[in-house]
C-alpha cells in the first residue's frame, strides 16, 4: 500500500480504512516496546560517563581572566574616585584664588581712593620733610658711550684638563 498511488481523494471509506491500519500498526509497535528489553542505568557509572571532563588549563585560564577583569574594574573605580577628589580640591583652590583676587582688587581700590597724588605729596612735604625735585637738581648720565664689558674667568671652576696640567706644573 505504501508504494501505490491513490487517486480517490474524496472517498472517506478508504480514509477510515487507512486510519484503522495505522492505529493497528501503532498498537503493535507499542506492544513491542512494552514487551521489549528494559534497560536499567546504574547511578554511579552513568554519572561518570555523562559528566563533562574539565580541562585544568582552561579552568586556570578562565579564573585568571576573571581575576584580571575584576582587578581592572576595581582599579578603574579607585582611580576615578581619586581623580574626582583631586578635581574637587582643584575647584576649591580655584574658588579661593578667585576670592583672593577679588579681595586684592577691592583693597587696591581702597588704597587708590585714600592715597591720591596730592595726599602723598602733602605727606612727603609735611611729615617727611621732602621737597619736589627741581630741574636744576636733575643730572642725566649716558650709558651708551664708552661702555665696556670684560669677561672674568673664575679660577675655582677650571676645566679638568687645566687642573691636570697644574698638577704636573705645566
Amino acid at each position: 500500500m505504501a508504494g501505490e498511488k491513490r487517486t480517490e481523494a474524496y472517498d472517506l471509506d478508504l480514509l477510515t480504512a487507512y486510519e484503522m491500519e495505522m492505529s493497528s500498526a501503532e498498537k503493535k509497535s507499542k506492544k513491542k516496546k512494552k514487551s521489549g528489553q528494559i534497560i536499567s542505568i546504574s547511578n554511579g557509572s552513568s554519572a561518570k560517563v555523562q559528566r563533562r571532563t574539565r580541562n585544568p588549563v582552561t579552568i586556570i585560564t578562565v579564573s585568571l581572566l576573571v581575576l584580571f577583569v575584576a582587578i581592572a574594574g576595581i582599579l578603574l573605580v579607585h582611580f576615578n574616585a581619586q581623580l574626582n577628589e583631586v578635581n574637587e580640591r582643584i575647584n576649591e583652590k580655584e574658588a579661593q584664588l578667585t576670592d583672593l583676587k577679588n579681595k586684592e582688587a577691592q583693597y587696591q581700590l581702597t588704597i587708590d581712593s585714600k592715597f591720591t597724588d596730592d595726599f602723598v605729596k602733602k605727606y612727603a612735604e609735611t611729615k617727611l620733610n621732602m621737597m619736589p625735585v627741581k630741574s636744576a637738581q636733575k643730572q642725566f648720565i649716558s650709558l651708551s658711550e664708552g661702555d665696556m664689558g670684560e669677561v672674568v674667568e673664575d679660577e675655582d671652576t677650571d676645566q679638568v684638563f687645566r687642573q691636570f696640567l697644574k698638577a704636573f706644573g705645566l
